[in-house]
């Protein structure tokens, strides 16, 4: 397991107070394998169509996936938060996927957003990949390394070195996407 630490202001005379948010190795597994099944499922997606959010839960070592389909892609994706927010008092681990937009450079950008938990985690984690679409050029493409978002703060590659390493392990454990990902490099 490995902590971060954030600094917050406690008490009247400004004194320092350390939180620690940690990630257990479950969650950043089970992050990495999402990702690679999202991306699998988005590699492909025609013009227009978006991912369909999913999510894994593992209770017991078993692993249970879901998709979240709806009228729209809000509703869809709400309908997931709250089956992951439910899902925080009986499953030891899981991460829920979506397609997103990330805005850089003035301009948004498609990536894979995946909110991830394990028991021991205060709050969510969130690990964002960027891509490019399968369409218009024909060819899916996955931009940069994955970014970790703690606490709504976006870490450094440096200071989650080690999450980071067991994002790709569980990117390489996914069957179908251990050859294809650095494909898509």
């Amino acid at each position: 397991m490995i902590t971060f630490a954030r600094r917050s202001l406690a008490g009247a005379l400004g004194a320092r107070r350390l939180n620690v948010t940690p990630i257990p190795e479950a969650a950043s597994l089970l992050a990495g394998f999402v990702l690679a099944h999202a991306a699998w499922s988005a590699s492909d997606l025609p013009k227009g169509e978006m991912l369909v959010p999913l999510a894994v839960v593992e209770v017991k070592s078993e692993r249970h996936l879901e998709r979240f389909e709806a009228s729209v892609q809000d509703k869809a994706i709400a309908a997931g938060k709250a089956a992951m927010q439910s899902a925080m008092s009986t499953a030891d681990a899981w991460a829920f996927a979506r397609d997103g937009l990330l805005e850089r450079d003035g301009h948004k950008v498609d990536v894979i957003s995946v909110d991830f938990w394990a028991r021991g985690m205060s709050s969510p984690a969130t690990l964002m990949q960027e891509y490019r679409p399968f369409a218009p050029s024909g060819k899916f493409k996955i931009i940069g390394d994955p970014i970790i978002v703690i606490d709504g703060v976006k870490q450094s590659p440096a200071v989650v070195a080690d999450v980071l390493e067991r994002v790709r392990a569980g990117i390489h454990s996914h069957p179908k996407v251990a050859n294809l990902w650095n494909t898509w490099q």
